[in-house]
C-alpha cells in the first residue's frame, strides 16, 4: 500500500513539475520569438524612414533597373510602381526577387507584414507605400534574412527541453527517496496500529469465548431461578457478545487483508447459482413492502472463494434492506467476453454525495448510516473480498434516491 502511495506521490509531483515547465518554456520561446520579430519589424521600418527619398529617386531614375546583388546586404528591399510593375531591387538572396514578384506583386494590399520560408531560409517581410505630401508614387517591399535567429531560438528551446527531462528524471528519482522517508514515520504509525488491531483481536476472543459459553450456561442452567427481568437482561448481555464477537472476527478479517495473508479457498463456482440460492434465502425474509427482484444469467462460472462470495452478497444485501423502508431491491448477475458484473440496487434513503468517496473506509459511517446502526466495517470487508478476487467496486447514489453497489471482476485475471 505504502509503495503505491509513494510511487503515486512520485508520478504526481514529477509531472507537475514536468507541466510547468514545459508551460514556461512554450511561453519563453513565444516571448523570445515576439521579441526578436518586433526588433526585426523595428529595424525594417527604421531602414524604410531612413530610405524613403532614396526610393522615391529610385522610381523616376532610368539608370536605376533590375536587381543589384550583395549577399553581404542586412536588409534588402524590391521598389515597384503603382501598377505593380517591378522598378528596381536589391537582394542578397539568389532568385528570391523572382519569387517575391510571383507571389506579392499581385497582391492589391498596400500594406502588410508577413514571416514566411522560402527555401528553409526564415524571412519577414513588409510592404509599405511610398508616398510624399499625400502622392502615392509607388510600393516597396523590404526584407530580412532572420535564419539565424530563429534557428537560435529553436536550438536553446531544445536545449531547455532536453534540459527539462533530464532534470525531471533526476527529481522524480529523489522525490521517490524523500517521498518514502516523509511517510516513513506514517508508516510505522500505520503498523503499528494495525499490529495492536490484529494482537487485540486474537487476545479478545478468548476470554470473550469463555464469556460467551458462560452466558449459555446461565440460560440453561438458571433460567428457572432467574426473574423475567434477569432473563432480559441476559438476552440483552448474549446479543451484545454475539455483536462484539463478529466485530472481533471482522477485525481479524481486515487485519488479514492488510498484511496480504487473506487465505481464499478458490474453486470453480456455478455464481448463477450461488446468487440465485442466495436471493431465495433473502426472499424469504423480505418485507412485504419491498419488492425483491433478480435478474441473474444462467451458466455464469467463476473461480473464487464461494464463502466470501457469499459474505459479500450478505452484505450488500443487507445494507440495501436495512436503507430501503418501501420500494425496490434488485439482485444483477451478467456476464461478457472480459468481465463477470454483480450488482445490488435498491430505491431506499441513498446515500449523500459528500459520503460517497469514504464508504469504504473503516468506521465510516454517515449521519444516516449511524440511525441504522452497524459498526462501519461491512463496506471495509466488501471491498477487501472483491480487492482479494482481483475485481473492483463502485458504488452511485443521491440522498432520496436509492443506490446501486457494481462489483466487476476480470475474467482473465482468475488464476
Amino acid at each position: 500500500m505504502f509503495h503505491k502511495l509513494k510511487s503515486k506521490l512520485t508520478i504526481l509531483y514529477t509531472f507537475s513539475l514536468l507541466f510547468l515547465l514545459l508551460c514556461f518554456i512554450g511561453i519563453l520561446y513565444f516571448l523570445i520569438s515576439q521579441q526578436i520579430i518586433q526588433n526585426e519589424k523595428d529595424d525594417l521600418q527604421s531602414f524604410f524612414d531612413k530610405e524613403k527619398m532614396d526610393l522615391v529617386e529610385d522610381l523616376y531614375e532610368k539608370e536605376h533597373r533590375g536587381i543589384s546583388y550583395d549577399p553581404n546586404r542586412a536588409i534588402f528591399y524590391y521598389v515597384f510602381d503603382t501598377k505593380n510593375q517591378f522598378i528596381y531591387g536589391e537582394e542578397s538572396i539568389k532568385q528570391l526577387s523572382g519569387w517575391i514578384e510571383g507571389k506579392y506583386l499581385s497582391d492589391k494590399t498596400t500594406s502588410f507584414i508577413k514571416q514566411v520560408t522560402w527555401k528553409h531560409v526564415h524571412l519577414i517581410l513588409i510592404k509599405k507605400p511610398i508616398n510624399t505630401n499625400g502622392y502615392l508614387h509607388g510600393y516597396v517591399i523590404i526584407g530580412k534574412d532572420i535564419s539565424s535567429e530563429r534557428h537560435l531560438t529553436e536550438n536553446i528551446t531544445w536545449i531547455l527541453l532536453l534540459l527539462t527531462i533530464m532534470f525531471s528524471i533526476l527529481l522524480g528519482f529523489l522525490g521517490y527517496y524523500f517521498a518514502g522517508q516523509a511517510i516513513k514515520p506514517i508508516k510505522t504509525a500505520f503498523n503499528k496500529q494495525e499490529k495492536f488491531v490484529s494482537d487485540a483481536s486474537h487476545e479478545l476472543r478468548t476470554p470473550l469465548s469463555i464469556f460467551y459459553s458462560s452466558i449459555d450456561l446461565l440460560r440453561r442452567e438458571e433460567k428457572d431461578n432467574l426473574s423475567p427481568f434477569g432473563q432480559e437482561v441476559l438476552e440483552d448481555v448474549k446479543a451484545e457478545a454475539e455483536l462484539m464477537n463478529k466485530l472481533i472476527n471482522d477485525l481479524l478479517f481486515l487485519a488479514r487483508s492488510d498484511k496480504n495473508v487473506l487465505a481464499l479457498e478458490r474453486s470453480d463456482i456455478n455464481l448463477s447459482e450461488l446468487t440465485k440460492s442466495i436471493y431465495k434465502r433473502f426472499s424469504s425474509q423480505s418485507a412485504d413492502n419491498i419488492d425483491f427482484a433478480e435478474s441473474i444469467q444462467e451458466g455464469i462460472h467463476f473461480r473464487c472463494d464461494e464463502t466470501r462470495i457469499q459474505q459479500l452478497l450478505y452484505i450488500l444485501l443487507d445494507n440495501a434492506f436495512r436503507f430501503t423502508k418501501e420500494g425496490k431491491v434488485e439482485l444483477a448477475l451478467k456476464s461478457s467476453s472480459e468481465k463477470i458484473v454483480l450488482s445490488v440496487l435498491d430505491t431506499g434513503c441513498g446515500i449523500p454525495m459528500n459520503d460517497i468517496p469514504y464508504i469504504f473506509d473503516r468506521f465510516y459511517r454517515g449521519d444516516i448510516s449511524r440511525e441504522k446502526g452497524g459498526s462501519g466495517l461491512g463496506l471495509s470487508i466488501a471491498k477487501a473480498i472483491v480487492t482479494a478476487h482481483g475485481g473492483k467496486i463502485f458504488a452511485s447514489s443521491g440522498l432520496g434516491k436509492g443506490s446501486v453497489f457494481t462489483i466487476v471482476f476480470e475474467k482473465k485475471l482468475q488464476v
